[in-house]
């Protein structure tokens, strides 16, 4: 079978907030991540008569919700590059309210005993309190809120030029203003530790790299999907129009669907609906980042995506 290319909307969404705009229309947390992907198998073969919902934003023709456009926390006594704090400090992000939409970067003391990056670690309230006991220069990342997280990199160099230390590792804007560095990695074959999956590295329709980013939620295949890292490792996020069916209140989200190998032959896209087929992700001749990824693609809709 012929894989299509696409130049259409895939739906990625920032790794911004725990809680979208809308937070009465968001569904709840339900915990870590299982290492796979988690869910219903299928599509259901009759869609209905539903119509194609319309995304709260846009940019041109990419339908994408990009909560990613604000400038971050207004101001601050420190800089997250220069970690420029008192000793026994360090600078992180600080919000009023558990949602990671930073209010304000502060110098906030570390707790003890204190641990180093990929260490687990521990949060003294919640995500967002700037309390943990990650060393300077980290920040202990509880994406399930119960107290306990792994130590997150943060970027150095500056905000013009950020860098990270290891070469297999890049700076990414992971919510509203933070810089943090994550590796780099493959997504068809899911490298990454087990609290993470690999997930695009930026808001775009295809031509992006791939980095271990914590997963969100537990959401499987055909499930609601609001953040960039929303759905269970080894699946993405796209739009509705580019599903048969797609669950959830979506007209401000997508829904979850597999990734896929667009060399496989027999595509095993059909398997989970036969009107789908694996389209690939880079598109219009756009070169992947590394050859290790021109394979990828998603399990889509072929006449939504052409």
């Amino acid at each position: 079978m012929a894989h299509s290319s696409w130049s259409a909307r895939w739906f990625v969404l920032a790794v911004v907030s725990l809680a979208p705009a809308c937070a009465d229309d968001a569904p709840p947390l339900q915990g870590e991540s299982s290492e796979s992907g988690a869910g219903s198998t299928t599509f259901p073969s009759d869609t209905g008569q539903t119509s194609t919902p319309t995304p709260a934003t846009g940019s041109g023709d990419t339908a994408v919700l990009d909560e990613d456009s604000g400038p971050g926390p207004s101001g601050g006594e420190c800089s997250f590059f220069e970690q420029d704090c008192n000793e026994g400090e360090k600078c992180v992000p600080w919000s009023q309210l558990p949602d990671l939409v930073p209010d304000e970067i502060r110098c906030c003391p570390v707790q003890q005993p204190m641990v180093q990056a990929g260490d687990i670690c521990a949060v003294a309230g919640y995500l967002g309190s700037c309390l943990d006991n990650c060393a300077p220069g980290t920040m202990c990342l509880d994406i399930d809120g119960d107290g306990e997280g792994v130590c997150q990199q943060m970027c150095t160099g500056s905000e013009e030029e950020p860098e990270c230390g290891d070469m297999d590792e890049q700076c990414f804007i992971y919510y509203a203003g933070v810089p943090l560095c994550f590796r780099t990695c493959d997504p068809l074959v899911q490298d990454c530790p087990q609290d993470k999956g690999c997930y695009p590295d930026a808001i775009a329709e295809g031509g992006t790299g791939f980095l271990c980013m914590p997963t969100v939620g537990d959401n499987g295949l055909g499930d609601y999907c609001w953040l960039l890292s929303a759905c269970n490792p080894g699946m993405i996020c796209a739009t509705p129009d580019l599903l048969p069916e797609c669950y959830g209140n979506a007209s401000d989200a997508g829904c979850c669907t597999d990734l896929c190998d667009i060399t496989e032959v027999p595509d095993g896209c059909t398997d989970i609906h036969p009107d789908l087929e694996c389209v690939a992700w880079y598109h219009q001749g756009a070169p992947p980042p590394s050859p290790d990824l021109a394979n990828v693609g998603a399990c889509v809709l072929p006449a939504g995506a052409g």
